[in-house]
């Protein structure tokens, strides 16, 4: 089986040797980048399945590395690291498209982690784009709304305060729609919509 390549970028050459050390004894195919422009050359000339960036780099930062990332390959998912903690800097990462998020000093164990959820992430959302959701929608007899909403439970996984806030409706509408949606899939959680619906339905 082919390994999974990661980008690894961080301007700190012994922190980054380290970095490339430890992902590579965890059966990873490492290659480095020391600042934003030869990260963004390096995606575009590599088939990576993941970036581990630094969020603030002597060339560049990790914001530029993420803003390309959301241009050009949406699908290629990014841990940002970083010793600048700042509840801010977590939040904009996030919000620009980070997977995950670590403050250094951070345990290995804490990486190994956030890089084994992104390339699960990234299995499942491929899973995804090979699903009906349209044919699941009309064998179940879901309504557009519940079509719309099983939709984004499955792709996303968001709260129920999450899901109110990304379709503009109340909190209280929704748990009423999911509960319309469980009974017609016969399921009774979120995850259990969500293993119903990538295994293919009915």
């Amino acid at each position: 089986m082919r390994k999974h390549r990661v980008l690894l970028v961080e301007d700190e050459e012994i922190l980054r040797s380290s970095l490339n050390m430890f992902l590579t004894r965890c059966g990873l195919e490492v290659e480095e980048a020391e600042g934003e422009k030869g990260a963004i050359a390096k995606i575009a000339g590599g088939d990576f399945g993941l970036v581990v960036t630094d969020l603030f780099l002597a060339e560049g930062s990790g914001f530029g590395i993420m803003k390309h990332l959301h241009e050009c390959c949406p699908e290629l998912k990014c841990i940002v690291i970083t010793g600048h903690a700042s509840i801010d800097s977590a939040i904009t990462a996030l919000r620009k498209g980070a997977f995950d998020y670590l403050l250094k000093p951070f345990e290995y164990d804490e990486l190994k982690a956030a890089v084994e959820n992104a390339f699960e992430k990234q299995s499942d959302e491929r899973h995804i784009k090979k699903v009906d959701l349209q044919r699941i929608a009309r064998d179940y007899g879901l309504t557009k709304k519940e079509s719309q909403i099983t939709k984004v439970v499955v792709t996303e996984g968001l709260s129920n305060e999450d899901l109110a806030a990304r379709l503009k409706i109340s909190k209280n509408t929704i748990k009423v729609h999911l509960r319309n949606i469980f009974k017609k899939v016969g399921v009774e959680s979120k995850t259990a919509l969500t293993t119903t619906v990538l295994s293919g339905g009915k």
